[in-house]
Order: structure tokens, then C-alpha cells, then sequence
């Protein structure tokens, strides 16, 4: 028996203007009512979940941050910050590469780019985060649960492989096709939904997963049956246990109206 659906957005949820249909969610979450939670399980600030699922956070699960938090109708399960030292010290690193097209701190509150950001990147990134600003990084007040950068779709798996042999207790991990996002190695999609599932007693093999990019490996791997959109990366398909369709027919909505039925 299922109990509890866990999808990522970008690229499996969401269509990729990044939009969903909401009367189809509302009915599905109405078919669903207490029998199963549905959970959206992105790499996205809570604060920019929450907006995307206004009129609906108080009937959904959500893990945000890539891990970094768990929320529940509305109130928050778990919660792990960067001490600013840690995070400061990641932008060290991305400031020596060159070729960074640009980073954030995402926070409770907003998200932080250098002074020197572009404004194109800043244009991009407010599609997926909320408050985004320039400021002098060594003053930020606001809690920080990651640092996210891009680079492009031909650097951004060695500069992964780069990040990730300089880093301490720290992991980085392809989001996009050119983005990654920097967080603590403990932490991922999976560590928020056993968060999650030891607070409502639901084991893995009562739960699906939805992916289609590096992030959600662990998630796909925790849950009983994994489902990959057919636009995933090879990776994500070759641990799933089906591929549906692509993200833009909304392939995820259609399989879980399915399930209802």
C-alpha cells in the first residue's frame, strides 16, 4: 500500500517553464486526502516551495534545500544550517576557480549573491529562489542552508569532481545540466524523507519517488518503487524501476491520478 509520493520538481513535476497545472493538483490532492502525503522533494529555498504551492502547503510535505529542510503542513520536522565560516569558505573556493558563472547563498529569508553578480544570473536564479540580492556575503545575517553556482553544461562535471576533492565534510552535486548545489555530505533528498518517514511511520516500500537529475539518486534509492521522467539523466533511469513520460506532458500528475484510480 502506498502511503507517501516524493517527487522533484524541476525536470519531473514541474513542466520546464516551471509550472504545474494546480486544478489537476487539487483534485489529485482530494483523491489522495489522509491516505497518502504528497511531498515535493526539491534543491530549491523553502521559501521559493512554498510560494510555487501557495493554497496547498498546509496538505503537502516538503523537503527543501536538497535535504537541508523538512516541513510538514506547515511546520517545520528538521532543519540543518552552515555556520557562516563553512559557507564562506566555500565561496573561497568558487572565487579561485574563475570560471564560475555565479553563486548563491541560499538562507531562510532569501538568497545572496557577491556584489559583482551579474544581472543576468540573478534574472535566471529568481526562478527558482526567492529574495535574491547583492550584498557583501561576510555580513549576511540570515540563516544559510547551502551555497548553489553554475557553470556550463561542458564544465560542470569536472568542477563537481574538482569541488568534491577539496571539500571537507561537504558534497557537491549536479542539479541541472550546468548547476550544482554545495551542501553538507550527510545531507540529501533521502535524509529528509527518512526524516520525514520516522515522524509518520511510513517505511520506504510504502513510498514512490520521482526523479530525473543527480540530486534525486538517493531519494530513488531509499524508496520502495523509483520513477524516472523519460527527459532524467541516464543515471536516474538506470536505478529506476520505470520511466514514464517527459516533464512537460506532466507525465508525474498523470501517473499519480492513475494510482487513485
Amino acid at each position: 500500500m502506498i502511503r507517501l509520493v516524493a517527487t522533484d520538481m524541476d525536470g519531473t513535476f514541474l513542466r520546464k517553464d516551471g509550472t504545474y497545472d494546480r486544478q489537476r493538483l487539487e483534485k489529485l490532492l482530494t483523491a489522495f486526502g489522509d491516505d497518502i502525503i504528497f511531498t515535493v522533494a526539491s534543491g530549491r529555498a523553502l521559501i521559493a516551495v512554498d510560494k510555487l504551492f501557495e493554497g496547498f502547503v498546509d496538505r503537502l510535505a516538503i523537503i527543501a534545500e536538497n535535504g537541508g529542510v523538512v516541513q510538514y503542513k506547515g511546520d517545520i520536522l528538521f532543519e540543518q544550517v552552515m555556520p557562516k565560516a563553512d559557507y564562506l569558505a566555500i565561496v573561497d573556493l568558487l572565487e579561485s576557480l574563475g570560471d564560475c558563472a555565479g553563486y548563491l547563498l541560499s538562507g531562510r529569508q532569501g538568497s545572496y549573491a557577491p556584489l559583482d553578480a551579474s544581472q543576468d544570473y540573478l534574472d535566471h536564479m529568481e526562478r527558482y529562489y526567492e529574495n535574491v540580492q547583492r550584498c557583501d556575503l561576510t555580513e549576511v545575517e540570515d540563516d544559510i542552508f547551502k551555497v548553489t553556482c553554475q557553470f556550463t553544461v561542458e564544465t560542470v562535471a569536472a568542477r563537481e569532481e574538482w569541488l568534491n576533492s577539496k571539500l571537507d565534510g561537504k558534497t557537491a552535486v549536479t542539479t541541472g545540466f550546468d548547476a550544482m548545489d554545495i551542501i553538507y555530505s550527510d545531507l540529501h533528498k533521502a535524509t529528509g524523507l527518512k526524516a520525514l518517514a520516522q515522524q509518520l511511520e511510513i517505511s520506504p516500500e510504502e513510498m514512490i519517488g520521482f526523479g530525473d537529475n543527480l540530486n534525486d539518486y538517493e531519494m530513488l534509492d531509499f524508496v520502495g518503487t523509483a520513477i524516472a521522467t523519460e527527459n532524467a539523466r541516464q543515471e536516474i533511469k538506470a536505478i529506476s524501476n520505470q520511466v514514464i513520460g517527459h516533464c512537460d506532458d506532466e507525465a508525474v500528475m498523470t501517473y499519480l491520478e492513475g494510482l487513485v484510480k
